[in-house]
């Protein structure tokens, strides 16, 4: 196996996991209530309409493990926020699968 083949075995493995931890509705919703309060929380955790507090915690938990939120999340408290660099990873991840899959028209 190439160098080459196995970086972009790994780049796969990894955009299918990050895409996999945000296929919930309120894990999406977690991250962007997250944006809103500047990417940070301290103190009691993300309100998600209709999704129960200890539900929220497993979803924080989710994003957590696999990068996308960072700190510590504690009983109904938490500490975390989103760990910018793990999520320009994803973006830049993305945006290459999309490239190869449907590659920008030539103007000529």
């Amino acid at each position: 196996v190439s160098q080459s083949r196995y970086h972009d075995d790994i780049n796969l493995q990894q955009l299918a996991t990050l895409s996999k931890s945000i296929g919930h509705p309120a894990r999406l919703l977690i991250l962007k209530a997250l944006a809103e309060k500047g990417g940070w929380i301290e103190g009691e955790i993300v309100g998600i309409p209709d999704v129960a507090p200890t539900t929220v915690i497993q979803h924080l938990r989710e994003l957590k493990r696999v990068g996308l939120i960072k700190g510590r999340i504690f009983g109904a408290q938490c500490k975390c926020g989103i760990n910018e660099e793990v999520l320009s990873l994803f973006q830049k991840l993305w945006q290459e699968m999309m490239e190869n899959i449907h590659p920008p028209k030539s103007t000529s």
